[in-house]
């Protein structure tokens, strides 16, 4: 059985990768309304619409295009960015990712005197979270 390890992982605002990335999440939901009607003995739903967020963590590098983006678009004006989430890896017609457009929802800093900076970045999906393989 094949298992994706985290370090196979990669994001990328765009089409530039990401650096230092710590860890990511994304959580797609799909709405459901319900649909049952007088007579019935069990309820009924159908699928509507559909929506994804996300976070990244990472550590802060003024090196990196993506993470620049990524703090370009927190800076407001309703910039939006596009973020790919490789799971696996980015092996060309073999590995998975997932693909969407955002805003930048938020973005948090941090800092200790004996660690590194860090930023984390939450996201909100502004359309559909797309499946695609690797080009």
């Amino acid at each position: 059985m094949a298992i994706a390890k985290g370090y196979e992982a990669v994001v990328k605002v765009g089409s530039d990768t990401l650096g230092q990335v710590t860890d990511f999440s994304f959580n797609k939901t799909v709405d459901s309304v319900e649909t049952s009607s007088i007579g019935t003995t069990s309820k009924s739903f159908v699928n509507t619409l559909e929506s994804w967020s996300g976070s990244v963590n990472l550590f802060f590098d003024d090196a990196d295009t993506a993470g620049a983006a990524l703090l370009t678009a927190c800076a407001g004006g309703g910039s939006s960015v596009t973020v790919s989430f490789y799971v696996e890896g980015t092996t060309s017609g073999v590995d998975k990712y997932y693909s969407g457009t955002c805003l930048v929802s938020s973005l948090d800093w941090s800092e200790s005197a004996n660690g590194l900076l860090t930023a984390s970045v939450s996201l909100t999906g502004t359309g559909a979270l797309s499946q695609a393989t690797a080009p």
